[in-house]
C-alpha cells in the first residue's frame, strides 16, 4: 500500500518523505502526520439563550473551520554525511515559499496548497542519520483536495439562422421559411464531488462572447445562474472562482461586470451540472476536485 508525503513549491522538484524507511531518503517518522486527517478548529459564533439552557441553534451555513496546521514528523537516512545534508537542504529550499503538501495514503491522494513552513531538526550529530524532527505547515485554506480533478468542457449551441427570411429588395418571403435552427453541438458538463465536504468549482469562459456568457447551474434539486455581462474575446478568458466568488480576466478583478451571481458549491456525494445558456462559438472549461475537511 502506497504511503508517502511530498512537499513542493513552484519551480522546485517535489521533496518526498517515504512512509517505509530506506537508505538515502527522507522518511515519515513514527509520529506520523498530525492535523492531516483531523478537522481544523471550528469557527462558530454562538449566542447564549437569555432564558433556558444552552445557546441558539447554529445553521449549517454558519459552520466554518479555521486554517489547517499540519505537523510532519520526519527523519532521514543516508550512506554519507554529504548525502544526508543534501536531503535536508532540499527541504530548506522551501522556506520563504508557498508550499504544497501532498499525501498519498492507499487509494486516497490529496493535497493542500499555499502553506508556509517551519522546520525543526534534532541537533545531535550522527554521520548517516537524523533523529525524529518536525516540519510544521500552516494552510490558510483548510480544504484537502483530490490530486485528480474532475474537468471538462461545456459547449454552447450555435444558432445557424433565425427569424423569417425576406427575398431581395424585400420583394416578399423567401422559401423555404426559416425560423431558426440550433445545432446539436451543445454539451452539458457534470462535476461530481466524491469527497466529504463541499467543493468549490471553477469555470473559465473561453472564445468569443460578444454579449457576455450565462451559465445555468443545477445541483441536488436546486438551480442558479452565473452571468458575465460584458463581451469576452478570444485570448482574454474570464475565470470564475466559486470559493472567492470573483471573476478575473488576465489577473485583473472584473467581478463588477457579473450581472448574476448564483454561486453554487457541490455538497459531498452530489454532482453539479453546467449548461451554457448563451449561444455562440465559445466554450467553458469546468473543474472541480473531491474535497475533504
Amino acid at each position: 500500500m502506497a504511503y508517502f508525503a511530498e512537499l513542493s513549491a513552484f519551480g522546485l522538484e517535489p521533496v518526498r518523505f517515504e512512509g517505509s524507511g530506506d537508505l538515502d531518503c527522507l522518511c515519515i517518522a513514527k509520529g506520523g502526520i498530525e492535523g492531516w486527517w483531523s478537522t481544523p478548529a471550528a469557527k462558530v459564533n454562538v449566542t447564549a439563550r437569555g432564558q433556558g439552557d444552552g445557546g441558539h441553534d447554529v445553521s449549517e451555513d454558519d459552520i466554518y473551520y479555521a486554517s489547517r496546521t499540519v505537523t510532519l514528523h520526519w527523519n532521514a537516512n543516508a550512506s554519507s554525511r554529504d548525502a544526508l545534508l543534501a536531503l535536508t537542504d532540499s527541504v530548506r529550499r522551501l522556506v520563504h515559499r508557498q508550499v504544497t503538501m501532498r499525501v498519498v495514503d492507499g487509494n486516497e491522494d490529496t493535497y493542500c496548497s499555499g502553506g508556509y513552513m517551519v522546520l525543526t531538526q534534532q541537533p545531535d550529530y550522527r554521520s548517516g542519520s537524523i533523529a525524529d524532527s518536525t516540519i510544521t505547515i500552516v494552510f490558510e485554506r483548510p480544504e484537502r483536495l483530490s490530486s485528480l480533478a474532475h474537468s471538462g468542457e461545456a459547449r454552447a449551441s450555435v444558432v445557424q439562422a433565425g427569424g423569417l427570411s425576406y427575398g431581395a429588395a424585400n420583394t416578399g418571403l423567401a422559401y423555404p421559411l426559416s425560423y431558426g435552427v440550433v445545432s446539436d453541438g451543445a454539451t452539458v458538463m457534470r462535476l461530481p464531488n466524491q469527497g466529504t465536504s463541499r467543493a468549490y468549482p471553477t469555470y473559465v469562459l473561453n472564445g468569443e462572447w460578444p454579449q457576455g456568457c450565462t451559465l445555468r447551474l443545477a445541483c441536488d434539486g436546486r438551480a442558479s445562474t452565473l452571468a458575465f455581462g460584458e463581451a469576452i474575446h478570444t485570448g482574454t478568458p474570464v475565470l470564475l472562482d466559486t470559493r472567492s466568488r470573483t471573476a478575473t480576466m488576465g489577473g485583473v478583478d472584473v467581478t463588477a461586470k457579473m450581472s448574476q451571481r448564483g454561486w453554487m458549491t457541490i455538497p459531498a456525494g452530489k454532482a453539479l451540472t453546467v449548461n451554457l445558456a448563451t449561444p455562440g462559438g465559445g466554450w467553458v472549461s469546468c473543474e472541480s476536485r473531491d474535497t475533504y475537511i
